[in-house]
């Protein structure tokens, strides 16, 4: 005889998998029909948590006795968060074309360490494909950190994109397991 609570549990799973599927869907639809408005909103949301956190945490810091937690410095992370947070809400577009520009310095020197290491490595198996990928990361980065919205605009529909196919892939996967649960 089947266990009834397993049967529940397995549906509650089921509808838990679909209703983030269209969580995931109407994320992805977002990103994909307005790219900059989602990257400033999800900015902005960003903002108010490391806000809230860096309020909640420089409290929490401060109420606490100083022998638990070390010497204080324990109130500086709190704050440098609760900073950010007030940036990212002041000036949202301006704080994702910087963080655009943070990724693309990344990558620069990404590049540049991998075709240093690919210089080091000539004559031995594959350096020629560290080479073609420590240049082809240099020419990424060099893009991004000269063309931060576009950056932003590919970043935002990609991941849109990629948003739509695992809410899909999520509500049919929670369809499935809805399916094979017996009702009680």
């Amino acid at each position: 005889m089947p266990d009834i609570r397993s049967a529940d549990v397995m549906r509650a799973s089921g509808t838990f998998a679909i209703a983030e599927g269209v969580f995931l869907v109407l994320g992805g639809a977002m990103l994909v029909v307005a790219p900059f408005a989602s990257v400033v909103l999800l900015t902005q949301f960003t903002g108010a948590f490391l806000l809230l956190a860096g309020i909640v945490g420089t409290i929490r810091a401060a109420g606490s006795p100083s022998g638990q937690h070390g010497s204080g410095a324990g109130i500086f992370g709190p704050i440098i968060a609760a900073i950010a947070g007030l940036i990212l809400l002041l000036d949202p577009t301006l704080s994702a074309a910087f963080l655009a520009k943070v990724l693309g310095a990344i990558l620069l020197i990404t590049g540049a360490m991998q075709i240093a290491a690919a210089c080091g490595m000539r004559g031995r198996d594959q350096w020629t494909l560290m080479l073609a990928g420590g240049i082809v990361t240099l020419l990424l980065g060099l893009v991004v950190f000269m063309m931060p919205g576009v950056a932003i605009l590919v970043f935002a529909v990609f991941t849109g994109v990629q948003l739509l196919f695992l809410g899909i892939m999520m509500i049919r996967g929670g369809r499935e397991i809805r399916r094979v649960a017996p009702r009680g």
